[in-house]
């Protein structure tokens, strides 16, 4: 353990929530007590499709306990989520079409569940049901009935790099392949959980588990008609969210009730609840064709992908984008022609989940590149070794990355491990050779581009506080991937004392500023950065003060935990408090701002939708399948990732090895079916049975611009592991797969020629 250790920023790699969390001590928003509160319900659609006629709310506001029924008539601002979800509307009009099932149509308040339970069924609701699509192929045929925009098409995004027709023409293999995914739950043990209340200055109060409170903010001020500094959003700490906890729908949904009942309120989600009305990830069909030389060069790429963003937006007009980003991988490319389009059904709506759109087309791309290399008869490894992008280098989006590129190096590191299962799956197979379980190695890469589409200019604060601790005051919501900790860590190194010695006040819109959305593994890059010069701008105000205070230059002075001490005067110092004490003598504020500003750091390009900043990785899976019954076992896992410097390596190969078991999940039985599936019995996760070995390997090729070197790795982690176990499966039983998750069913199947 202790060469994990050694080079800890803050001497430290223990979550700062570990104790809490493992006693029970952890207070998530089901478990803050307000006295005499009330709880919510929410009425939803039964219907895939249908037409809201009538809504009649007497006979429930007058059954016993229920203080009041919300309906969209009770919307005071915007009833919608403007750039969030187009035209989903928090609460439906009469005559407003209802396109998922499990949509929300009107929220009831009650004094306790048991009478809110009761009350429920007493709403008079009366609908039009209308024809319902449930897949894209549906929804894009000809006489497709109409569920939203153009002909059914919320968005779509276009690549054209290159001549395409030339790049065929020098190919000399050339293979086409389709792929497709299914709807994927979060799965998270925490359900939506959410308290309302008005704050000792009268401010409506939100508290629940999400990636960016100033957006909930902001989404709850726009419905509510309020300016925003009546509005206070809260992260407690939170049981997962893996991107399921962006919507902002449950936010505005509990201030609402607040806004109108001026009462302490709770909305909890139950299970069927969680499974039927929340977003999922979005299914995916791909059609790949790839162009390549006999020498293994890859020079043409042809792509389609339909997404399924079911009955609202949730983000979706942004996957086009991300499926065609990733769709290309970490490759060069001679040419490149890519369509993507999001498509409205009637399926559950589609939302941000881990690795947001870009999952699925690693999944495809990778597959089909290895397919590739068996047409070939190249290693898969090499092929991708002979093709893989240089830092510096043009990618087929129309420029190069901003920041540094290591997939090379995350490729070389892999090889030794690679080879090694290799040599065992010869081995096991050629001494069994009448055994029905056959083994394989599946290998897959991936690149993801981290930082997503926010700001470029992050703001944190740090203070000394009046007995000499530090305060740093930032927004990185912590939502099990412990940024907690990062941040404490980084705030300690940049200062110079022990974690100890600092607090964090994190994800409080009364108190922090907006450090913008916290997704697409950009907390510790971006928040880390701000973090970090707040506290080195607060340290020079601290050594100025003191240099003044001990008649000494700044270059002598040295700050060690509680004391800044002069180092030409042994026995001269003087304490962080008397410290503070001096600030508020002389009038200098004690917080300082710290901004982490890439406005101006590299070139922008015209074509660069978003910053180019990505993250490379490869994973190597060992798989061993049942022949007579197609039942898969992941043996082993091992994961290669660039992310710049390893901030804590405990917590980092913590999200690398769920991250794993997560693409495993995806791999081998996850599957969300509307309307049949509705909780964890009927939604096949992973068990401990299922959990392989798994090796952890970090490249740390330094970043250009984030603190310390770092990039990013917790969405990134999840993509290569998916096509890694199904390009194994595939080998092992030489058939391939194409879908997923390739349950025992689908891998039996496909060695009898019925796939």
């Amino acid at each position: 353990m202790m060469d994990i250790l050694d080079g800890i920023l803050g001497g430290n790699p223990l979550r700062a929530d570990s104790v809490e969390k493992v006693t029970g001590r952890a207070k998530y928003a089901e478990d803050i007590h307000q006295e005499g509160i009330w709880t919510i319900l929410v009425g939803r659609s039964p219907y895939f499709h249908a037409r809201l006629l009538k809504l009649d709310a007497r006979q429930a506001e007058s059954a016993p306990g229920v203080r009041k029924v919300l309906t969209w008539k009770d919307i005071p601002g915007v009833n919608g989520f403007e750039e969030y979800s187009r035209e989903e509307p928090v609460l439906p009009r009469i005559g407003e079409t209802l396109r998922m099932k499990g949509a929300p149509i009107f929220l009831l308040v009650a004094e306790t569940l048991e009478q809110g339970l009761q009350a429920l069924p007493l709403v008079d609701l009366e609908f039009e049901v209308l024809p319902h699509l449930l897949s894209v192929d549906e929804a894009l045929a000809p006489d497709a009935i109409r569920i939203a925009g153009d002909r059914n098409v919320l968005a779509s995004f276009e690549i054209h790099y290159g001549d395409l027709h030339a790049a065929l023409a020098a190919s000399t293999h050339i293979v086409e392949a389709r792929y497709t995914t299914v709807f994927l739950e979060h799965a998270y043990l925490e359900r939506e959980s959410l308290l309302g209340y008005l704050d000792e200055e009268g401010r409506i109060t939100v508290v629940g588990g999400n990636h960016q409170p100033h957006n909930q903010q902001r989404y709850i001020a726009q419905v509510l008609g309020l300016p925003l500094e009546r509005v206070r959003v809260i992260t407690p700490p939170t049981g997962g969210s893996f991107g399921g906890k962006q919507d902002p729908w449950p936010f505005v949904a509990t201030a609402l009730a607040v806004y109108h009942l001026h009462h302490p309120v709770r909305l909890v989600y139950s299970r069927s609840e969680s499974f039927e009305a929340t977003p999922k990830r979005h299914p995916y069909q791909m059609h790949y064709r790839i162009g390549a030389t006999a020498a293994g060069e890859l020079k043409a790429l042809w792509v389609r992908i339909l997404a399924d963003t079911g009955g609202y937006d949730s983000g979706g007009q942004y996957i086009p984008n991300y499926a065609l980003t990733a769709g290309g991988g970490c490759y060069r490319w001679q040419a490149v022609e890519g369509l993507a389009r999001t498509v409205y059904t009637n399926g559950p709506k589609s939302g941000q989940f881990r690795g947001f759109g870009t999952s699925q087309a690693t999944f495809g791309l990778e597959c089909t590149l290895d397919e590739v290399a068996e047409a070939l008869g190249i290693d898969p490894l090499e092929l991708r070794l002979r093709n893989c992008l240089e830092d510096g280098e043009m990618t087929f989006l129309g420029y190069p990355a901003a920041e540094t590129i290591g997939y090379r190096q995350v490729l070389e590191a892999i090889r030794p491990p690679y080879q090694q299962l290799l040599s065992e799956v010869q081995a096991f197979n050629a001494s069994h050779p009448d055994s029905p379980l056959r083994q394989g190695v599946g290998l897959a890469g991936m690149w993801y581009r981290f930082g997503k589409a926010g700001t470029l200019c992050i703001e944190a604060h740090a203070e000394l506080a009046s007995d000499g601790h530090f305060v740093v005051y930032c927004s990185a919501p912590d939502y099990g991937q412990g940024t907690n900790t990062v941040m404490s860590q980084i705030a300690a190194d940049s200062m110079g004392v022990s974690r100890e010695q600092i607090q964090l006040v994190n994800a409080d819109t009364a108190l922090v500023p907006n450090s913008d959305i916290q997704g697409a593994s950009r907390a510790t890059y971006f928040v880390g950065g701000a973090v970090r010069r707040a506290m080195q701008a607060l340290r020079r105000e601290i050594l100025g003060v003191a240099a003044e205070m001990l008649d000494a230059p700044v270059e002598n002075l040295a700050l060690q935990e509680h004391w800044v001490l002069d180092t030409a005067k042994p026995g001269r110092s003087v304490s962080l408090g008397e410290v503070a004490q001096e600030f508020e003598r002389i009038g200098k504020s004690r917080r300082v701002v710290g901004k982490f500003d890439l406005t101006d750091a590299f070139p922008r390009h015209p074509h660069a939708e978003y910053a180019p900043f990505f993250v490379t990785g490869a994973h190597v899976a060992k798989v061993q399948v049942d022949l007579e019954t197609g039942f898969t076992q992941v043996l082993k896992v091992v994961a290669a990732h660039d992310v710049g410097k390893v901030v804590n390596p405990l917590d980092a190969r913590g999200q690398v090895e769920g991250a794993v078991v997560m693409g495993i999940g995806a791999a081998l039985s996850e599957a969300y079916i509307p309307n049949l599936t509705k909780g964890f019995s009927t939604y096949l996760l992973p068990m401990i049975d299922r959990m392989p070995e798994i090796e952890v390997i970090f490249v740390e090729r330094a970043s250009r611009f984030g603190p310390y070197g770092v990039k990013g790795l917790g969405e990134a982690a999840m993509l290569p592991s998916t096509p890694a176990v199904i390009n194994a499966i595939s080998r092992a039983i030489g058939k391939r797969i194409r879908s997923i998750p390739a349950t025992p069913e689908k891998v039996y199947f496909a060695l009898r020629g019925r796939a």
